[in-house]
């Protein structure tokens, strides 16, 4: 769904076994639904809310991850908050949400999974949003 200056206004939600195919090929499951990119947030090329299989958050259930380069969507206060990135593990066929620091992806708040090497895992976008 784009607007006229070629942005996505909504994006399919997404559960982790759909998240490549998307990415690769373009393909949506059947009667895939759609949610709005909240406002001030921009998604050009690829985006999709992620429905994790596993709980990465205390509070949010859905991460808006952009498959932009990360100045679409940066702002005044953005080393003010955390930078929630989205990675992929082939092993565990699992998306995780967390932040990077020194060669791991942490979980926000810390415990939701254990410290995971980003060696082992694909990076696939940043959460711009949550709900």
């Amino acid at each position: 769904m784009r607007n006229n200056n070629l942005t996505f206004t909504g994006c399919p939600v997404l559960r982790d076994d759909s998240v490549r195919s998307y990415l690769k090929e373009g393909q949506l499951p059947t009667g895939v639904d759609y949610l709005e990119v909240p406002p001030g947030k921009v998604v050009r090329q690829r985006g999709f809310w992620l429905v994790p299989v596993m709980r990465v958050h205390p509070a949010a259930t859905m991460f808006l991850v952009s498959t932009d380069v990360y100045a679409m969507n940066v702002d005044e206060h953005e080393k003010e908050r955390l930078q929630l990135l989205c990675y992929y593990s082939d092993t565990a066929q699992t998306h995780y949400i967390g932040r990077a620091i020194e060669g791991h992806l942490c979980s926000v708040p810390s415990g939701e999974f254990p410290d995971l090497p980003l060696t082992g895992l694909s990076y696939v976008g940043r959460v711009i949003a949550s709900q």
